[in-house]
């Protein structure tokens, strides 16, 4: 019996080995989070890159009626003061108009001012964005490299820990693997408990010297009265290497 005891205590190291593994692959970033940043900010990129381009056309717009207005202003100044105008309403008419485009005028530039801040503002942002979108870009490229590096290796560990298992479970009685694979399943993939002494090391509960002396001797499985998990004791090898030949020798 305590040849298949050793073989369930190497079995046990082998799955918690597996496990850590798996806990550890299930808890690499994979660049989730960071897609989800970036995702963000192209789209606050794309709002400013907006909020800049109709800004630009707006303020386009406005320079253009602005000349417009300038140009029709400065005509009819010419008109009005350059000689040809004898007729006094006429003149005041012209006076009305060219005051009244004045006054257009003055409130396009205003508008162009403010519009001015609008647009620089924009353009500052959009740079900043950009930034901040091609910084994401890298390191979501540098966090998906290193997470299918960790990933290969990972798997890689995995694979060859899963076929040493295989091997070792092919040495092991069926029946003493099937109770290993129930007990696995009920107790958090921890099967076999090492002991400490007197203590269960999966619970830390205290084992009665009976108990102790059992698992010394080795006559039967033994298991932790509090946990119910399998236990196991590290014996002198020359006792192992004495039970490996009685046993071959039968």
């Amino acid at each position: 019996m305590h040849r298949d005891m050793d073989r369930l205590h190497e079995l046990q190291e082998i799955d918690t080995a597996i496990a850590e593994l798996q806990r550890e692959l299930r808890g690499l970033d994979d660049g989730t989070a960071l897609r989800g940043r970036l995702a963000e900010a192209e789209a606050e990129l794309q709002t400013r890159q907006t909020t800049l381009h109709d800004g630009g056309a707006i303020q386009g717009k406005k320079e253009a009626e602005l000349e417009k207005a300038e140009d029709k202003r400065k005509a009819l100044m010419a008109k009005a003061y350059g000689g040809t105008i004898a007729n006094p309403k006429e003149l005041e008419t012209l006076e009305k108009e060219i005051a009244s485009l004045g006054r257009t005028k003055d409130r396009i530039e205003t508008e162009l001012l403010e519009l001015f801040d609008i647009v620089d503002g924009a353009s500052r942002a959009v740079q900043e964005h950009e930034g901040l979108v091609a910084g994401l870009k890298s390191e979501l490229a540098r966090t998906v490299e290193t997470y299918e590096s960790e990933r290969a290796r990972l798997n890689g560990e995995i694979e060859g820990l899963a076929g040493e298992r295989a091997e070792l479970a092919g040495a092991v009685g069926a029946a003493s693997l099937q109770t290993y694979d129930r007990l696995r399943e009920r107790l958090g993939n921890l099967a076999v408990a090492v002991t400490d002494g007197h203590i269960c090391t999966a619970c830390r509960m205290n084992i009665p010297i009976v108990r102790i002396k059992h698992l010394i001797e080795g006559s039967d499985f033994e298991k932790c009265e509090s946990c119910l998990r399998l236990l196991w004791i590290e014996r002198d090898p020359d006792d192992t290497d004495a039970e490996d030949s009685a046993g071959a020798a039968e």
